[in-house]
């Protein structure tokens, strides 16, 4: 069954209709729906809607509302603060943790980041929110999580101060996942922050630590960063109770 991403203000009473242009393209002239085919729709903030589509044409497409379902919000919410690194590796990071149920992802500017600067442009963020909905329609969550414009290193740690915060780095020795794990499942949220290639620099390790950030290690092994960001947030989310 085809999922939609649709603004929370399309499910009206027991129908939703969907005009966008680019979204009824994708829907009649790529995906090729039909009368009385089953559609799942969902809004980005935790609400899905499924039914048969009962009205199809090139200006718009309506769903009769046949269910209704709430997600749930995480027990523990999880936000990846990735250092900005390559494109596409960047972007590949984006794709997993949405997959891997993030509700926030915060791009970082690091100092040994490949990209600097935190004026991301508007085609920039527009991409990687599309990844990100994207996403979320392929593991079917009905909760795309917000992406923040970037931030320096400094600034995010100031932001994000309330929770839990893990810093995965091979700059000195950091303390194993397994042994944070009471710590993680009794936290409010959970920031993972991880670093460019080349890693954390040891000043960015030490104002990390000074704001009360605990140093993690995942062992000898040198990950590329978006591998690291994947397996953290793989452990974290099973620590919560979310995989």
């Amino acid at each position: 069954m085809h999922r939609v991403l649709i603004s929370p203000d399309f499910a009206v009473r027991d129908s939703v209709t969907m005009r966008e242009p680019e979204r009824v393209h994708h829907l009649v002239r790529v995906l090729r729906v039909k009368l009385g085919e089953m559609l799942e729709c969902f809004d980005g903030r935790g609400h899905g809607y499924r039914g048969p589509i009962t009205h199809v044409n090139h200006s718009a497409v309506t769903v009769d509302i046949a269910e209704r379902r709430q997600e749930p919000p995480p027990r523990v919410p999880v936000t990846l603060a990735q250092a900005l690194i390559k494109p596409e590796q960047f972007e590949w990071a984006v794709q997993k943790a949405t997959e891997l149920g993030v509700a926030r992802i915060l791009p970082l500017v690091c100092a040994r980041s490949v990209a600097q600067g935190t004026g991301a442009s508007e085609q920039r963020l527009t991409r990687w929110r599309r990844i990100a909905e994207e996403a979320a329609a392929q593991s079917g969550r009905c909760t795309v999580p917000v992406l923040e414009i970037p931030q320096e290193f400094h600034e995010a740690l100031d932001a994000g101060a309330s929770g839990l915060r893990l810093l995965l780095t091979l700059a000195e020795p950091g303390t194993s996942l397994r042994a944070l794990a009471p710590q993680v499942t009794a936290a409010q949220a959970v920031t993972i922050l991880i670093g460019p290639e080349g890693d954390f620099t040891p000043e960015e390790v030490a104002v990390a630590k000074r704001s009360g950030a605990r140093v993690v290690s995942l062992g000898q092994a040198t990950l590329r960063s978006e591998t690291a960001a994947v397996a953290v947030l793989a452990l974290v989310q099973h620590m919560v109770g979310m995989l």
